[in-house]
């Protein structure tokens, strides 16, 4: 048994190793309605399920999925993600692939949602459950629930989520929409969760399953943060705006960003409550 045990975690560390090309600085979630690939399988929250509570998807190796509509935030003009394949229902099933025989199953579950009105347009809102087959999901999706129910029942702001699971990895990103329809006003959450044992993974662990050292990464978010200083406060020259962009360059700040995979499987990261002239803003790109 400690041999196993060895073997397993040996494998969650090193299993799983994803390249990076360099990071692009994004504000910009997957436009997606349900979309798939040979072993992906995608939801989205434009489109109506017959479930309200519990509308289910599937995967059970390399899955992507998205439960919101896009839109920009800050005025950045990043190309959006995408995932092609052949449209599927949801609550399809994928077959387990000769590469990924033995893992676990892991569903994504619509936990709860529901539609409601502001002003004169309808909106979705809907928070994940993190299911994988034999594994005890219970304290992650413990967290994820009393955090995000509370705010999906009022209509003063909107939840979506987006997903990915390759082998070992399953990244799930959370969002509030403080203003429904506005995705400048959106806050990110990211859930990096172990197929193995269900418990949440530290970003040393997602780093090293990804094959990135934490000093490669932190200087492909500064690149980002960069880009995306440049974009959007290119004529604000004043000391106030140099002060905040050098104090998003710090150590500290580049030590916060959480990495995770994007619903493209590419290494990217979620850096929160930046400090910015527009107030403090939850800032991602990808790797």
């Amino acid at each position: 048994m400690k041999k196993l045990s060895a073997t397993v975690s040996i494998a969650l560390i090193l299993a799983m190793a994803a390249g990076a090309m360099g990071c692009a600085q994004k504000i910009v979630f997957t436009p997606t309605t349900t979309t798939t690939s040979a072993t992906t399988t995608a939801e989205s929250s434009e489109e109506t399920t017959t479930k309200e509570s519990e509308s289910e998807t599937t995967t059970s190796e390399t899955s992507s999925g998205a439960s919101e509509s896009s839109g920009s935030s800050e005025g950045t003009k990043a190309p959006a993600e995408t995932t092609s394949g052949t449209t599927k229902s949801s609550g399809e099933t994928n077959q387990t692939t000769a590469e990924n025989s033995g893992l676990a199953t892991v569903s994504i579950y619509n936990a709860y949602k529901r539609s409601f009105k502001s002003g004169k347009k309808t909106y979705k809102t809907q928070y994940p459950k993190i299911m994988i087959a034999n594994v005890n999901t219970t304290k992650v999706n413990k967290e994820i629930a009393d955090k995000f129910k509370p705010i999906a029942k009022k209509n003063n702001s909107r939840v979506g989520y987006t997903y990915y699971v390759r082998k070992y990895l399953i990244s799930v990103v959370v969002f509030v929409e403080k203003t429904p329809g506005n995705s400048k006003t959106r806050d990110y959450y990211v859930y990096n969760v172990s197929r193995i044992n269900g418990k949440k993974l530290t970003r040393a662990q997602v780093l090293k399953s990804l094959g990135m050292k934490e000093t490669t990464f932190n200087t492909k978010v500064k690149a980002s943060l960069q880009n995306y200083w440049k974009d959007n406060f290119k004529k604000d020259t004043s000391a106030e705006k140099k002060e905040m962009e050098k104090k998003s360059y710090t150590t500290k700040s580049l030590n916060s960003a959480t990495p995770y995979m994007n619903t493209n499987g590419k290494i990217s990261y979620v850096l929160r409550q930046v400090e910015t002239p527009n107030g403090k803003v939850d800032i991602y790109g990808t790797c």
